[in-house]
Protein backbone atom coordinates (compact mmCIF):
# COMPACT_ATOMS: atom_id res chain seq x y z
CA UNK A 1 0.00 0.00 0.00
CA UNK A 2 1.61 3.47 -0.74
CA UNK A 3 0.44 7.03 0.67
CA UNK A 4 0.78 10.32 -0.37
CA UNK A 5 0.29 13.52 2.72
CA UNK A 6 -0.22 17.12 1.28
CA UNK A 7 0.08 19.69 3.84
CA UNK A 8 -2.57 22.76 4.13
CA UNK A 9 -2.88 26.05 5.93
CA UNK A 10 -5.65 28.02 6.73
CA UNK A 11 -6.42 30.65 9.83
CA UNK A 12 -9.84 30.36 11.60
CA UNK A 13 -11.44 31.51 14.69
CA UNK A 14 -13.51 29.75 17.20
CA UNK A 15 -15.28 29.15 20.11
CA UNK A 16 -16.54 26.03 22.35
CA UNK A 17 -19.05 27.56 23.70
CA UNK A 18 -20.41 24.32 25.81
CA UNK A 19 -17.07 24.06 27.31
CA UNK A 20 -16.40 25.52 30.96
CA UNK A 21 -12.56 26.74 29.99
CA UNK A 22 -11.02 29.50 28.48
CA UNK A 23 -11.70 27.69 24.86
CA UNK A 24 -15.33 28.89 25.50
CA UNK A 25 -14.16 32.32 24.38
CA UNK A 26 -13.66 33.66 20.99
CA UNK A 27 -9.81 32.78 19.52
CA UNK A 28 -8.16 32.00 16.59
CA UNK A 29 -5.61 29.37 15.43
CA UNK A 30 -3.16 29.29 12.69
CA UNK A 31 -4.73 25.47 11.49
CA UNK A 32 -2.27 22.79 9.86
CA UNK A 33 -4.11 20.02 7.85
CA UNK A 34 -2.08 16.79 6.70
CA UNK A 35 -4.18 14.97 4.28
CA UNK A 36 -2.93 11.46 3.41
CA UNK A 37 -4.47 9.19 0.56
CA UNK A 38 -3.21 5.80 -0.32
CA UNK A 39 -3.88 2.82 -2.72
CA UNK A 40 -1.82 0.48 -4.55
CA UNK A 41 -2.95 1.41 -8.10
CA UNK A 42 -0.44 3.68 -9.71
CA UNK A 43 -2.25 6.02 -12.78
CA UNK A 44 0.67 7.47 -14.64
CA UNK A 45 3.02 6.31 -12.06
CA UNK A 46 1.54 7.84 -9.40
CA UNK A 47 -1.29 7.30 -6.58
CA UNK A 48 -2.95 11.04 -7.56
CA UNK A 49 -1.57 14.00 -8.81
CA UNK A 50 -0.56 16.32 -5.52
CA UNK A 51 -2.50 18.89 -7.79
CA UNK A 52 -6.09 17.28 -8.19
CA UNK A 53 -5.47 16.55 -4.15
CA UNK A 54 -4.76 20.00 -3.66
CA UNK A 55 -8.07 21.03 -5.72
CA UNK A 56 -9.97 18.92 -3.60
CA UNK A 57 -9.13 19.85 -0.14
CA UNK A 58 -8.84 23.67 -1.43
CA UNK A 59 -12.90 23.48 -2.72
CA UNK A 60 -14.38 21.21 -0.18
CA UNK A 61 -12.77 22.67 3.11
CA UNK A 62 -9.99 25.42 2.63
CA UNK A 63 -12.51 27.84 1.18
CA UNK A 64 -14.89 27.08 4.06
CA UNK A 65 -12.68 27.27 6.39
CA UNK A 66 -9.83 29.92 6.04
CA UNK A 67 -10.92 32.96 7.35
CA UNK A 68 -14.10 32.26 8.84
CA UNK A 69 -15.46 31.90 11.75
CA UNK A 70 -16.75 28.65 13.20
CA UNK A 71 -19.20 28.28 15.61
CA UNK A 72 -22.33 25.78 17.00
CA UNK A 73 -25.80 26.61 15.69
CA UNK A 74 -27.00 27.20 18.82
CA UNK A 75 -29.60 29.98 20.52
CA UNK A 76 -26.74 31.71 21.90
CA UNK A 77 -24.46 32.11 19.00
CA UNK A 78 -27.09 32.93 16.47
CA UNK A 79 -27.47 36.08 18.72
CA UNK A 80 -24.87 36.78 19.54
CA UNK A 81 -22.79 36.45 16.41
CA UNK A 82 -25.14 35.97 13.26
CA UNK A 83 -25.39 40.07 12.53
CA UNK A 84 -21.58 41.02 12.85
CA UNK A 85 -21.21 40.64 9.18
CA UNK A 86 -18.12 38.24 8.93
CA UNK A 87 -17.59 34.78 6.92
CA UNK A 88 -18.88 32.45 9.67
CA UNK A 89 -19.41 28.35 9.22
CA UNK A 90 -22.25 27.10 11.46
CA UNK A 91 -21.56 23.83 12.61
CA UNK A 92 -24.42 21.44 14.29
CA UNK A 93 -22.13 21.00 17.52
CA UNK A 94 -19.19 22.56 19.18
CA UNK A 95 -16.23 22.96 16.17
CA UNK A 96 -13.74 21.43 18.80
CA UNK A 97 -10.53 19.91 16.41
CA UNK A 98 -12.23 16.21 16.66
CA UNK A 99 -15.29 17.65 15.01
CA UNK A 100 -14.00 19.71 12.39
CA UNK A 101 -11.90 16.57 11.26
CA UNK A 102 -14.82 14.54 10.95
CA UNK A 103 -16.63 16.79 9.24
CA UNK A 104 -13.25 16.95 7.00
CA UNK A 105 -13.23 13.81 6.14
CA UNK A 106 -16.80 13.43 5.23
CA UNK A 107 -16.18 16.05 2.37
CA UNK A 108 -13.10 14.76 0.88
CA UNK A 109 -13.45 11.49 1.16
CA UNK A 110 -16.33 11.50 -2.05
CA UNK A 111 -14.48 13.61 -3.93
CA UNK A 112 -11.50 10.77 -4.80
CA UNK A 113 -10.75 8.46 -7.42
CA UNK A 114 -12.21 5.35 -7.22
CA UNK A 115 -8.70 3.26 -6.49
CA UNK A 116 -7.57 6.17 -3.76
CA UNK A 117 -9.02 6.08 -0.16
CA UNK A 118 -8.67 8.74 2.48
CA UNK A 119 -6.43 7.04 4.98
CA UNK A 120 -6.00 9.92 7.59
CA UNK A 121 -6.04 13.65 8.74
CA UNK A 122 -4.05 15.31 10.88
CA UNK A 123 -5.59 18.83 12.03
CA UNK A 124 -3.11 21.11 13.98
CA UNK A 125 -5.04 23.94 15.98
CA UNK A 126 -1.02 24.64 17.33
CA UNK A 127 2.28 23.40 16.73
CA UNK A 128 1.92 21.40 19.72
CA UNK A 129 -1.81 20.04 20.36
CA UNK A 130 -3.61 18.03 17.07
CA UNK A 131 -6.33 15.92 16.26
CA UNK A 132 -6.10 12.80 14.16
CA UNK A 133 -8.61 10.88 12.11
CA UNK A 134 -6.88 7.46 10.29
CA UNK A 135 -9.37 5.12 9.02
Amino acid sequence: MLSITKIFTFEAAHRISDHDGACSQLHGHSYSLHVTVSGDDLKKDMLLDFKDLKKIVQEEVIEVFDHALLLKESEKNLIDFEKIGQKIFWMPYEPTAERILLWMKDRIAPQLPSHVKLEGLTLYETATCYARWKD
